[in-house]
């Protein structure tokens, strides 16, 4: 085995050189990817790293996923290429660059307001409508993958594990859970039901999503133990009162269907999910 003698630091200077780039700084890191803040004359762009490039076939669905899709709700990449590191190639992604953050770190500052919900949930449910009608499903939908443009426009983010639905799978199938974090994943996720997972799952998650946005809580949360609140996930109880009564109070009655443990009670159609959530936006102007 050929061990790098380069930083990844280093090597994303030595694509900015290539490619006529600035280099600025480094602007997070993740269990698969080094983001670094590049420029081109004045616009600022995201230059990510794939640092743990072994399996290529998801990096290669990653990169065609985000060819395909064409949304201003979800991520643009600009530009994708190697740079050879001894012995190996590293991948690596032009994406545009989002200044304002995760939805993560707004939701830490203070939970969304009635009308700010309502067009998150608008405009998240027509990036996974994007995404279901090129069949593919993101499955790894939280906070964290949501980041905002700097006039406040939410970005679907990370593609890293989406699935082309006629393509075949890369999880084993003898594996008890799929990809995906636990989380903020539905049932037929976190048991690796295949035939189950479609747009769906992307639904689920997102009204998982939409409830801590608004409440700070999840769905099915009855304490503060997270292996406790996935289990019950897993064994498809149901979501707990408190969060019924939440968004009773709060008109939120499209959240309840989304988090719904079999897809088949789910919004059947992201059309009659956007319906619903315009619908709510209507009344609340």
């Amino acid at each position: 085995m050929v061990v790098s003698t380069n930083t990844p630091e280093q090597l994303a200077r030595k694509i900015c050189t290539d490619q006529g780039l600035s280099f600025v700084g480094e602007v997070g890191a993740g269990a698969f990817k080094q983001t670094y803040l590049v420029r081109s004359h004045d616009d600022d762009l995201a230059l990510k790293l794939i640092i743990r490039g072994n399996d290529k076939a998801r990096i290669d669905r990653e990169i065609a996923a985000l060819m395909v899709c064409n949304h201003p709700n979800i991520c643009r990449l600009l530009k994708t290429g190697k740079i050879d590191d001894e012995a190996n190639s590293v991948v690596y992604l032009i994406e545009e660059f989002l200044p304002g953050g995760t939805l993560s770190e707004q939701i830490a500052k203070g939970f969304l307001q009635h009308a700010n919900v309502i067009q998150l949930a608008v405009k998240l449910t027509e990036a996974i409508a994007h995404l279901a009608e090129h069949r593919i499903t993101h499955r790894d939908i939280k906070p964290d993958n949501i980041m905002f443009r700097a006039d406040g426009t939410p970005v679907l983010v990370d593609l890293g594990i989406a699935r082309h639905l006629e393509a075949s799978s890369l999880t084993k199938t003898f594996l008890l859970q799929g990809p995906g974090t636990p989380l903020f994943a539905p049932p037929e996720q976190l048991l690796n039901d295949k035939n189950l997972i479609d747009w769906r799952s992307d639904q689920f998650s997102l009204g998982v999503t939409l409830s801590y946005a608004a409440f700070g809580i999840h769905p099915f949360a009855e304490n503060a133990s997270l292996d406790h609140t996935v289990e019950r996930v897993a064994n498809r109880q149901p979501s707990t009162e408190h969060f019924r009564k939440l968004i009773s109070e709060r008109g939120f009655d499209a959240l309840a269907k989304m988090v719904e443990v079999w897809p088949v009670k789910r919004f059947a159609r992201p059309e009659m999910l956007l319906a619903a959530w315009r619908d709510n936006l209507g009344r609340d102007a």
